[in-house]
């Protein structure tokens, strides 16, 4: 039986672009913000990918060049897991993080992630970015866009 209602399509985030798996968890502009955080970090300079299937390509290939591949392999995980919280908690809570609160938020999982300890302060920020920058060695790389590698 069908129901008598419609679903809006658009993105709870930016609330501008249709909510596709691309767009949500790549183009987003909110997700591209945590995008450039970890590459900035990493000293990456890439085209992002048109879909996931290429960034998980290009992600990989960019994380075997460092001694800490295993952390950098679940920067896309905290990304999505980062995204697809706040993109729930804004449609079934009715509540919206700012963007700080959700760059930190990404950010505190990240480090939960790889040192299993819960962030409790702002003040640890700094010593989270810290830790960040140090389990991404400084690789300058530029992601392929068709073949999701590198050029």
């Amino acid at each position: 039986m069908k129901r008598k209602f419609q679903l809006c399509s658009r993105c709870y985030l930016c609330e501008e672009q249709a909510e596709t798996v691309n767009h949500l968890f790549l183009h987003c502009k909110w997700t591209d913000q945590l995008w450039r955080i970890f590459s900035s970090l990493r000293k990456i300079t890439w085209v992002k990918p048109r879909n996931i299937v290429q960034l998980l390509n290009c992600w990989i290939n960019i994380g075997t060049t460092t001694i800490k591949e295993e952390r950098w392999r679940i920067v896309p995980a905290c990304i999505w897991w980062t995204v697809w919280k706040e993109r729930d908690q804004r449609c079934f809570e009715g509540k919206k993080n700012n963007l700080q609160n959700f760059k930190m938020n990404c950010i505190a999982l990240y480090y939960f992630w790889c040192k299993q300890k819960v962030l409790v302060q702002t003040e640890e920020f700094f010593d989270v970015l810290d830790f960040v920058t140090k389990s991404t060695d400084g690789v300058s790389l530029v992601c392929n866009t068709f073949g999701g590698g590198l050029l």
